[in-house]
This record gives C-alpha cells, sequence and structure tokens, in this order.
C-alpha cells in the first residue's frame, strides 16, 4: 500500500477538543475512526492502520483550507511501530479522545495472534475507551474509510449516526472493541459484530459477524442477526414477516429463559411476549383474532428454533448466549460445563415459545 500521502496540520477549536491550548492542539491530531488491514511482507504479516479525521470545514467555519485530508494509511508490524512511523512523518501525535468506530478487515482474524497484539495495547491505555464501536468488512478497512463523496465527510462521523438512528435496539446494544476483549479474556459469550460493505457509494451493514470462543466463525444475515438478538431480549422493536406476506411490528417484547438438563443435554426454554401491530387496520371476529394471534406466535417460535438449529448446526453457536447465566440457572449443569462454553455452545438444545397480543383489530 502506498505511503504518499498529504499531510495536513489541522487545528480544532477550543470548543471542540473540550479546553486544550493552542500549543497541544498544534502537536496532536484527532482520528474519528481507524482502521485495521493485514498486508504481507515476508516473512511475515503487517498491520496497515487507515485513520479518518475530520472534515474541519464541517467543525469550523473559520477553517477554509481547500485540501484537508481525511485520511491517511501507514504500515507497521504493531499499532506502536504505526503510530511512531506516524510522528516521525507529521511531528504530531494521536490523540484518541475522539476515536468513535474501529473497522476491521475479517481477514485479520485468520491471525488471532496479530488480534491479541492489538487488543493487549488497546488494554494497556487507559485514556482509549472501550465503548468505541466496533465493524468488520470481508475486503479492505481502508476502502470503507474512503467512501466520503456520499457520507459529505468523515466516515467515521458518518457510522456514529447511522448506529445513534437504530431505534429497535435496547440502549447501548451496539458491539464495541470492550466486547471484543471481553471476548477475549473469557472466551464465554457470543458475540455479533455488524459487517460494512459498499452500496451506492455509502458504507451499509449488510451482515454480521460472529465471534465465539473468542474465533470469527464466520457471517451471517441480517434477518438471522436479528433474530438473534430478539431471542436474547436486545430488542426494543422487531419486525416479522407471516408466511401469508403479513408484517407484523412487535414491541412491549419481554423474553425470559429457563435451562434444565433432560436426557443429558441442556435444555433452554425461551419464551417470548410481546405487542404486534399489523401494518393495515383489518376487521375480524374475536375467532378469527385468536386464530391469527396462535398463528403468528407459532410461526416465529418455529423461525426461532430453525434459526437456532442452522447457527448451531454451522457454526456450533447457541444463539440465545444462556451459557453466561448458566450458574444462576441450573448450578449442576454450571458445574458439568464449567470452562467449556464450546461443548455447551454445540451440545444445547432450545425450545421457543411466543405469545403475540395483536393490538389493532376493528
Amino acid at each position: 500500500m502506498g505511503k504518499s500521502v498529504k499531510i495536513a496540520i489541522f487545528l480544532l477549536s477550543m470548543s471542540f477538543l473540550g479546553g486544550c491550548d493552542s500549543a497541544e492542539l498544534e502537536q496532536r491530531s484527532f482520528p474519528l475512526a481507524m482502521g485495521v488491514d493485514i498486508q504481507m511482507q515476508e516473512p511475515e504479516e503487517n498491520l496497515v492502520i487507515t485513520y479518518d479525521f475530520p472534515d474541519l470545514e464541517q467543525i469550523s467555519e473559520k477553517s477554509k483550507t481547500a485540501d484537508t485530508p481525511m485520511g491517511f494509511s501507514l504500515e507497521g508490524k504493531d499499532l506502536y511501530h504505526v503510530e511512531k512511523s506516524y510522528e516521525n512523518n507529521t511531528n504530531r501525535i494521536l490523540d484518541y479522545n475522539h476515536l468513535k468506530t474501529i473497522i476491521v478487515s475479517e481477514e485479520n482474524f485468520g491471525n488471532m495472534q496479530k488480534v491479541r497484539g492489538l487488543l493487549e495495547n488497546w488494554e494497556d491505555r487507559p485514556e482509549v475507551a472501550r465503548n468505541i464501536s466496533l465493524f468488520f468488512t470481508p475486503k479492505k478497512a481502508a476502502e470503507i474509510l474512503t467512501l466520503t463523496d456520499k457520507t459529505e465527510g468523515s466516515v467515521g462521523k458518518y457510522l456514529e449516526e447511522m448506529l445513534e438512528s437504530q431505534k429497535d435496539f435496547r440502549a447501548n446494544k451496539v458491539a464495541t472493541i470492550g466486547d471484543l476483549m471481553n471476548q477475549w479474556h473469557n472466551q464465554d459469550e457470543l458475540l455479533l459484530v455488524p459487517v460494512l460493505t459498499e452500496q451506492g457509494g455509502q458504507p451499509a451493514i449488510t451482515q454480521y459477524g460472529v465471534i465465539s470462543d473468542f474465533e470469527y466463525v464466520g457471517d451471517i444475515s441480517v434477518e438471522q442477526a436479528m433474530e438473534v438478538f430478539l431471542s436474547q431480549n436486545l430488542l426494543k422493536h422487531f419486525s416479522y414477516e407471516c408466511e401469508d406476506g403479513t408484517v407484523i411490528e412487535i414491541s412491549n417484547i419481554r423474553v425470559e429463559q429457563e435451562i434444565q438438563e433432560k436426557d443429558g443435554v441442556p435444555v433452554v426454554k425461551t419464551s417470548l411476549v410481546g405487542k404486534g401491530k399489523i401494518s393495515q387496520s383489518i376487521v375480524l371476529e374475536d375467532g378469527e383474532k385468536y386464530r391469527l394471534e396462535k398463528q403468528v406466535a407459532e410461526q416465529l417460535a418455529f423461525q426461532l428454533t430453525k434459526t437456532a438449529n442452522e447457527l448451531q448446526e454451522t457454526y456450533g453457536v447457541d444463539i440465545t448466549n444462556s451459557y453466561i447465566t448458566l450458574g444462576g440457572h441450573q448450578r449442576e449443569l454450571y458445574k458439568k460445563y464449567d470452562n467449556m462454553p464450546k461443548t455447551y455452545g454445540k451440545s444445547v438444545r432450545h425450545v421457543f415459545q411466543a405469545e403475540i397480543t395483536i393490538l389493532n383489530f376493528q
């Protein structure tokens, strides 16, 4: 990857940086997003880090610089050497206080030693927040960070606003670098990471990457991911399309789990209750209303069971993430599967029940 990149010295306003003096500003660069790629350099692989800097013309009317580079890529054997290279090339240091997003190319997870090294570096820095949003991409992270024409400026800012606009999730349920650190240390939780691809010149979430036992095991569709989130009580709203094409918006969602042992294997019973609204109000008799509610509940439970079985068979994962609550549900099972989350994920069986009350009948 070419290293000849134009470098701008940018001065950020006092309000944007929360009180840094002018001398500090001239010595610091404040990326909003960061991309992590792999570059083969025999006999080893190097990291390629791409930084996405703010568009200063969007931040301050006083900044009228016509040539403001927002993307900057450097290569090194680890993050420390990349940062040193940046300092040597720019006479400035990187400040991550405004970093909102990290995009990691999925090829990184072919070398878990590199991923661990990156996480170790982040963990040693108390100034770096763990709630930085995490994305994957099947290609190069640097390519996503260059999609600035349609995003009207910084891709990091665009992704931050995109996540803020998602209203279906419960508060603060976005994959973060802290979640990946927890996976690294505990390896007992299913983690879904949104996957970005280019669509119409803009970054878009088209899949979710599955991390289990601190291994990237593959991607699933957005629809499957929403069903996983639903089974874990992580959604406030869920759209479900019935077999006849009827779309129902489900809200007031409550999900409860019960874990028991049956025939020597753990069985997770997941009960889902919610209120549903059909996209168009319809007229039904009481008996028909009951029949439709029962039909919707049965179809939804069947679909969740199907997804649970498919992902367990393909990736060996438990979509309900029940292992992390096993100790509070079933102590004997907890002792049996202690420190064996992968074995538990492959062994668990699922029973789903749903109860949906349709509100907009006439």
